[in-house]
């Protein structure tokens, strides 16, 4: 079997806010507590995939004891998705080889912008010597819709819009996952529907309509477009109290939805 674990399901902020006093951030429930959002897969092939690499990464690397990885996806450069990449140095250290690093192309140019040291050392150091701590050890990779192998698994990837941009969802088995995107094109829908899904990960940030989030509602109407078995919402800001939101899927009949909790994991074939 594959394992899924949701190491944070929390919007760019996570939860609690930095500064607010609301029911939710000054929750006691552990379920109301959300690092920024990334998974990390375990495939049955025994290969370590991370999913986005948010500024929560060491933190939530250490609590599922991590300590190897094969492959890094980025499904879209924002910086909740991208800005733990230099977590990462304690995994490119131990290959003999670097880390390979997954993205579509403006992910990748956004990526070798944000960090030269990284990505443009050979022009960063073109007049000095790499001196202090070490640098991750890292090989950018472009990923096109469709088919794309990662770490010897095979991925389906697609493009949602996001913002002024797009995200990027997959397939993996039985397994989808959409995260950040303002809507879901038919196509996509189409694709994961005939996957017949295990478990899907879905973007949801709150119960009102979003500028560049599914809410509620528009998740909901995408899970049963979908069917997946059991579907996972995730990516919350702090309009959504885990308990509340329970009842509210119970209320609407929708059992086979549940909210995430960072530390959760999840088998799928």
């Amino acid at each position: 079997m594959n394992k899924i674990t949701i190491l944070g399901s929390g919007t760019s902020t996570g939860v609690p806010i930095l500064g607010c006093n609301c029911s939710i951030c000054q929750s006691i429930d552990p379920r109301n507590k959300r690092l920024r959002t990334s998974i990390l897969l375990e495939t049955d092939q025994a290969k370590n995939i991370l999913i986005d690499a948010s500024p929560d990464l060491r933190t939530q690397l250490l609590r599922t004891k991590t300590n190897r990885l094969d492959a890094v996806i980025i499904t879209h450069d924002h910086a909740d998705h991208t800005h733990g990449v230099d977590d990462l140095r304690p995994f490119s250290f131990k290959n003999s080889s670097p880390l390979p690093l997954f993205a579509d192309l403006y992910a990748l140019d956004s990526l070798t912008i944000k960090f030269p040291y990284i990505f443009q050392r050979e022009k960063v150091f073109a007049d000095k010597p790499i001196i202090g701590g070490g640098i991750p050890l890292l090989d950018l990779h472009p990923l096109l819709p469709g088919a794309n192998l990662v770490a010897n698994e095979t991925f389906h990837f697609e493009a949602l819009p996001h913002g002024h941009g797009e995200s990027l969802c997959f397939i993996h088995k039985k397994f989808g996952y959409m995260i950040d995107c303002r809507e879901i094109p038919e196509l996509v829908i189409e694709k994961f529907r005939d996957a017949k899904l295990e478990i899907l990960i879905i973007d949801c940030l709150r119960y009102e309509p979003h500028q560049t989030h599914l809410h509620l509602d528009l998740a909901l109407k995408y899970i049963q477009e979908i069917a997946p078995k059991t579907a996972i919402l995730t990516h919350m800001g702090h309009e959504l109290d885990y308990l509340d939101l329970t009842k509210e899927l119970q209320k609407r009949g929708s059992r086979n939805v549940f909210p995430a909790v960072d530390g959760q994991s999840f088998l799928y074939s």
